[in-house]
């Protein structure tokens, strides 16, 4: 079970053992279908009223979406299969059964096209389009409320000579018609995702963990290169973190057309065992690109793997548990985004020529100060934890926060990582502390708060970092 998890809500007259999963099921009846049933069935009836919740907050999305906007036709049945009585409430939810019912199933439909069509950034949007539907959990999964906890089974089927493809449960090739998995939380199943139909295509990689390639392209794409920069970058990062948080791994590749100029492509997005990349169909790297786009796209899938490590396993204060109807505020995105980009550049240079690595992070702290010297001075000039908080919520929305977030974010770490190096004789380095980092979230279970940071590093590396903290005021004062 994924440890750091924790469902603190609990709920009354359960007459079904919490060990047994509940069910999910996903159906896309035929081709062209632009919408999809899914439907929740527990394992017994449980005594009414339930409140059923679509997810409105995105993990690391930093961002509100109205998902339920896509969801209708919501029916409700009893232990007997009669069709019990359905309101809808203020939010995202909706009340299922009164006192005097029983639930077992609940089912609804979700408009795909719909849903890009409105959401105008492409990695906060499930899609479907001509052979192929691509699926985020947490855009079309609701629950239960105080049942987050509860072990999940995940059933897919589509038209049985379609490929269908889930993060939860990777193969390739992928399999036919119907697909299970299983989850042992609403978090992990709504951080997974699913791809559907015959123009998809999935392989499996070289690497030391399993490691999949599940793509979709709309123009030219040469998967093999694609999958070698991949299992590149997985390669780089097991080495620097020693050892993997997850038994298999899934890269999830669009590359689409646009559906109109106002929306936006070339974001990726992180999961717990899988990342994300929505990108436009003329960005496919190839061979013969110019060595700094496959420079970059090597860069862009170690940034999002990376997250895997940091902050799905290793994270401050607010990130779990996760706030699935209002987006949280956290003190802490500076790092979970900033670290995370210059331990993908380290764990891409280290695999160099130690030359031609250490002036591949000097590339990489350049470009990071031209980022900032483009951001006007009250953005730049604000704390970090205030900073993160108002990025809380519209990280991309006005992505001069994001930008800002990351780019000092990686400049601590560059500035931590040179004064480790040269307090300790070269003996210890910032990579220590990741590693430490991991470990220490391992033991504790919990998000570290901001102030224990400095003594975390200090505890991993044998190096007193408070003066570079202080300098950069990390702490807050």
């Amino acid at each position: 079970m994924f440890w750091l998890y924790v469902a603190a809500l609990t709920i009354g007259a359960i007459l079904a053992p919490s060990n047994e999963p509940v069910l999910y099921s996903v159906t896309l009846a035929k081709p062209g279908d632009a919408t999809i049933s899914v439907s929740l069935t527990l394992p017994s009836a449980v005594a009414g009223p339930l409140t059923l919740v679509i997810p409105r907050a995105v993990p690391m999305g930093y961002s509100q979406q109205l998902y339920d906007r896509y969801v209708s036709d919501v029916v409700a049945r009893g232990a007997n299969g009669e069709v019990i009585p359905i309101e809808r409430k203020e939010g995202s939810r909706w009340q299922i059964g009164t006192a005097a019912e029983s639930v077992r199933h609940v089912s609804y439909r979700v408009d795909l096209a719909k849903m890009e069509r409105e959401l105008l950034s492409a990695t906060d949007s499930s899609r479907a389009r001509p052979g192929y539907a691509g699926i985020l959990g947490y855009s079309v999964f609701g629950f239960f409320d105080g049942m987050e906890g509860r072990p999940l089974r995940l059933e897919v089927e589509v038209p049985r000579d379609w490929p269908v493809f889930t993060t939860l449960a990777p193969a390739a090739p992928a399999q036919r018609g119907r697909v299970t998995a299983e989850a042992p939380d609403f978090y992990t199943l709504a951080d997974s995702q699913v791809a559907i139909g015959p123009a998809l295509s999935v392989v499996r990689l070289d690497s030391r963990v399993p490691l999949y390639l599940a793509a979709y392209s709309e123009g030219a794409a040469d998967l093999t290169f694609t999958g070698t920069l991949i299992a590149q970058a997985m390669s780089g990062l097991l080495e620097y973190f020693g050892s993997p948080p997850f038994a298999q791994y899934s890269v999830v590749l669009e590359l689409l057309e646009p559906i109109s100029p106002e929306h936006g492509y070339g974001f990726s997005m992180e999961h717990l065992s899988s990342s994300h990349y929505c990108l436009t169909a003329d960005a496919a790297v190839t061979p013969a690109s110019p060595e700094g786009q496959r420079r970059r796209a090597l860069y862009n899938f170690a940034h999002h793997i990376a997250h895997a490590w940091i902050p799905k396993r290793a994270y401050g204060e607010g990130y779990f548990p996760f706030s699935w109807e209002l987006a949280p505020l956290i003190d802490t995105i500076w790092m979970s985004e900033g670290f995370a980009r210059y331990i993908a550049v380290e764990a891409i240079a280290d695999a160099m020529p130690a030359a031609q690595g250490s002036a591949y992070r000097k590339t990489f702290a350049d470009s990071m100060r031209s980022t900032l010297a483009e951001i006007p001075a009250f953005i730049r000039d604000m704390s970090l934890v205030d900073l993160s908080r108002i990025a809380s919520t519209r990280y991309s929305e006005d992505f001069r926060t994001g930008r800002t977030l990351f780019a000092r974010g990686a400049l601590l770490a560059a500035e931590l990582d040179d004064h480790i190096r040269q307090a300790s004789g070269g003996k210890t380095r910032f990579r220590d502390a990741a590693r430490y980092l991991m470990k220490w979230s391992a033991d504790n279970r919990r998000g570290f708060r901001i102030d224990e940071l400095p003594k975390i590093f200090q505890q991993a590396t044998g190096v007193d970092s408070r003066e570079v903290w202080n300098r950069w005021r990390i702490p807050a004062r």
